[in-house]
């Protein structure tokens, strides 16, 4: 099995660089539990979640079920922007802690850089998305609530996903504690090159969601078809898919591929190094037209556009 490298965060713990993510569908729950237990089997310490999601309570029994301890294992989830007023962080977070049935997470990020209009905390409270208004939360002010977890003791870092550089610019300049985290999306069509070297600078950790691209989504190319990935592939006697993975980890960031079958949850768990030039190939891959597959103002409505 391979030795999965970890680095270590501007909070002082080890973050694992190949994770599960745990984004689902309609029977996302049934299929997390299943896939975090046989990630854990496999030797998976990373594990990725969100309340949005409704997998954390799936997660949390699988763990619970394990016979990892709690705390050998790394465990992210996230606020959803309907909770970013600061009275609402702290029952918001209590609630994840809750399905996790944890008494700490390992990571908590803000999920979003919108904040939208407070309607409850049931999941059915937070399903409308197109339409939905504008809190105007400051950043800062929801930022404060999570620093608070922090010297609570109940998150041991905090962070925050989807910012932009001068988002990021902003919150640096104004917080007590500055994020470990940026997660966003990075693949070889979308490298992300600029977001790279800026949060190296800052010593702030990406992690990459959507690792492998989405090849669903319409106009995406097929990257795993590409004559490069299929040569490099071959090189180092690996899939496409674990070449795009370790990609990533060969630059630095974690990855967070989701997957719902044993055997490509397993094979996702593999590390090797690879050569500066071969890393350089596959990034020159997105350099000329890079594709953005997440895109807010489609998910929330045009008011929403923070990548534009």
């Amino acid at each position: 099995m391979s030795t999965i490298p970890s680095v270590k965060l501007n909070s002082g713990y080890d973050f694992p660089l190949i994770g599960l993510g745990t984004f689902g569908g309609n029977d996302g729950p049934q299929q997390v539990y299943s896939a975090v237990k046989d990630a854990l089997e496999v030797g998976y310490k990373h594990l990725d979640t969100a309340f949005i999601y409704e997998t954390e309570e799936a997660l949390g029994k699988a763990i619970k079920e394990s016979k990892v301890s709690r705390e050998e294992l790394f465990i992210t989830t996230k606020l959803w922007n309907t909770f970013h007023k600061p009275e609402h962080v702290g029952p918001a977070f209590e609630r994840s802690l809750k399905y996790l049935d944890t008494d700490y997470v390992d990571l908590y990020l803000i999920h979003w850089p919108i904040s939208l209009e407070f309607k409850g905390y049931e999941f059915s409270d937070c399903k409308d998305k197109i339409g939905a208004k504008d809190a105007r939360v400051p950043i800062i002010d929801t930022w404060r609530a999570m620093e608070k977890l922090v010297k609570d003791g109940k998150a041991r870092s905090i962070g925050v996903s989807n910012f932009t550089i001068p988002m990021l610019e902003d919150l640096l300049s104004k917080c007590e504690i500055p994020p470990a985290v940026n997660q966003v999306e990075i693949h070889p069509a979308l490298p992300q090159e600029e977001m790279l070297a800026y949060c190296k600078s800052k010593n702030i950790v990406l992690t990459a969601y959507s690792p492998l691209g989405n090849p669903g989504y319409k106009g995406s190319f097929k990257i795993m078809e590409e004559p490069i990935i299929l040569e490099l592939a071959k090189k180092y006697n690996k899939t496409p898919v674990q070449l795009l993975l370790n990609w990533g980890v060969n630059r630095g960031y974690a990855v967070i591929p989701k997957s719902v079958t044993a055997s490509r949850i397993k094979d996702n768990f593999t590390y090797f190094k690879m050569e500066e030039k071969d890393i350089d190939a596959i990034t020159d891959l997105g350099r000329k037209d890079p594709l953005r597959t997440c895109l807010p103002g489609k998910i929330f409505g045009p008011d929403f556009n923070i990548f534009a």
